[in-house]
């Protein structure tokens, strides 16, 4: 009985300590690899993701929505609905300087734009888009940043973003991986300082930051994760088919 006791007490003992080094926390001069762990859990909490909201702020000189017309915007207040649905309602300057408020969508159908005079949707062509609210979720956007292009990797500490405690990591991405997400706006030879904020128990990630020289950059802030998200295929005008 005593030999029984003896194994069940030294079997306890090695869970537990497997479970407290699996739940240590990530303190800054911690090694790449447990940094990358981290990382790759957090893209694997967006590939997860059902529904989300978040923002899009433009930091410095306002960044193209449509290059063609001359529409520049700085700020985008969005919702995800997986696996492939986004709408964002995006202040954006003119020609002319006016500021207006516009809705783009982008939904498996293609991507839409609404009139902000008219509010009627019409369909943007994709030579005519420089940024894609669907591919920040997708294996191809943020999550593959994550799992294989952040070099120089530490930990920052821990924060309040959202009035939630988080975990700030940085590194380094090249243009070349950040320039399909944020419309080809950087050099894609060059290497720019990312910082990402996350929530160590989900791993779900809260906020995300690329800065570029001369204080400009991109801030990204993701909340309201599983909120009850509908973003339906607009409707084209009669005689507009969306085909």
């Amino acid at each position: 009985m005593r030999e029984a006791k003896t194994t069940l007490v030294l079997i306890c003992l090695f869970i537990s300590s497997a479970w407290v080094k699996g739940s240590q926390q990530l303190n800054p001069g911690a090694g790449s690899d447990a940094i990358q762990s981290a990382l790759n859990r957090t893209a694997d909490a967006i590939l997860a993701l059902k529904s989300a909201r978040f923002s899009l702020r433009r930091e410095g000189p306002p960044a193209f929505l449509d290059e063609k017309n001359g529409i520049t915007f700085t700020t985008a207040d969005c919702g995800y609905a997986a696996p492939d649905r986004v709408s964002c309602n995006v202040k954006v300057a003119l020609k002319n300087g006016t500021i207006v408020q516009l809705t783009r969508v982008w939904v498996p159908e293609g991507a839409f734009q609404s009139n902000p005079l008219t509010r009627q949707f019409g369909r943007v062509p994709a030579a005519d888009t420089n940024f894609n609210g669907v591919l920040l979720f997708t294996r191809r956007g943020i999550p593959e940043i994550l799992k294989t292009a952040v070099q120089k990797t530490q930990v920052v500490g821990r924060e309040k973003v959202q009035n939630a405690d988080v975990l700030h990591l940085k590194g380094e991405v090249s243009g070349e991986k950040l320039n399909p997400l944020l419309g080809s706006t950087l050099n894609a030879d060059g290497a720019y300082p990312v910082d990402l904020w996350l929530d160590e128990k989900s791993g779900n990630p809260a906020r995300f930051h690329v800065a570029e020289p001369e204080g400009k950059g991109w801030l990204i802030d993701i909340f309201g994760i599983g909120d009850a998200i509908d973003i339906p295929t607009p409707q084209l005008p009669p005689g507009k088919p969306l085909a």
